[in-house]
């Protein structure tokens, strides 16, 4: 733990099955009494690049926040849940359906350019003052109902590989886009249903998750003020 005024980014490879919180609260005990902020959270089942901010960095939010973000996530056909990802209630089930890697490839075009997207029921955005997952928990229905659409912008949506029932998918895509939803609307835009199965965030602006630590190499290092990167130099390899 270090104890005197510092300020940085640092840029961390989550792995999945570890909540970006626990993340943070470990850099924090690292930092403190420095105050430490996140440059955007993952979920929990999802992996990848997350940008954590110490000192006066942490005023850099905004910057990161308007910058595109790009991910290769598993798409699951035949399903719709209730969180649109695999730890989902499952709503309902198509047994038999066949889609081709074309029919997959040509639905992915509607989703390219500026678009209006719904939110997960399950989700931070708000309802009337509450957390959409807080409704949704009481109420998944009512939580569908009162989400209303956001713009979102999708630079580059495409199909990567198709599995029958499953495909993987790259999409750069502009801060707030969630690609559960994208995985919900895929399904249903092919008529059988999908939700989102794995995700992994790859880049943020022109910063690449193969630039940052694994979180489980991050917690055995011992230097840990030499992994901080100036502010002026984080912009410039932010783009």
């Amino acid at each position: 733990m270090v104890s005197e005024q510092l300020e940085g980014v640092l840029l961390i490879d989550k792995p999945s099955g570890v909540l970006s919180s626990r993340v943070v609260n470990f850099v924090k005990k690292l930092f403190k009494p420095n105050k430490v902020g996140s440059g955007g959270t993952l979920d929990k089942f999802a992996s990848g690049l997350l940008i954590i901010m110490v000192g006066k960095a942490t005023k850099l939010f905004e910057t990161i926040k308007g910058v595109s973000k790009s991910y290769i996530a598993k798409v699951k056909f035949g399903e719709i849940r209730t969180t649109d990802d695999v730890y989902g209630t499952v709503i309902s089930k198509v047994e038999n359906f066949n889609l081709t890697y074309d029919m997959v490839k040509n639905a992915l075009n509607d989703f390219k350019g500026e678009i209006l997207q719904v939110p997960p029921a399950f989700s931070a955005v708000h309802i009337n003052g509450k957390r959409a997952y807080e409704v949704a928990k009481r109420d998944y229905y009512k939580a569908l109902k009162s989400l209303s659409p956001r713009r979102v912008y999708i630079y580059e949506i495409k199909l990567l590989d198709f599995m029958g029932d499953s495909a993987i998918i790259f999409v750069e895509c502009s801060g707030g886009t969630y690609i559960r939803s994208i995985a919900r609307d895929l399904g249903q835009l092919l008529g059988v249903g999908g939700y989102l199965e794995s995700l992994r965030r790859v880049k943020i602006g022109n910063i690449k998750v193969e630039q940052a630590i694994k979180f489980e190499e991050l917690r055995k290092e011992t230097d840990i003020k030499n992994l901080l990167l100036p502010k002026e130099k984080f912009l410039k390899m932010l783009g």
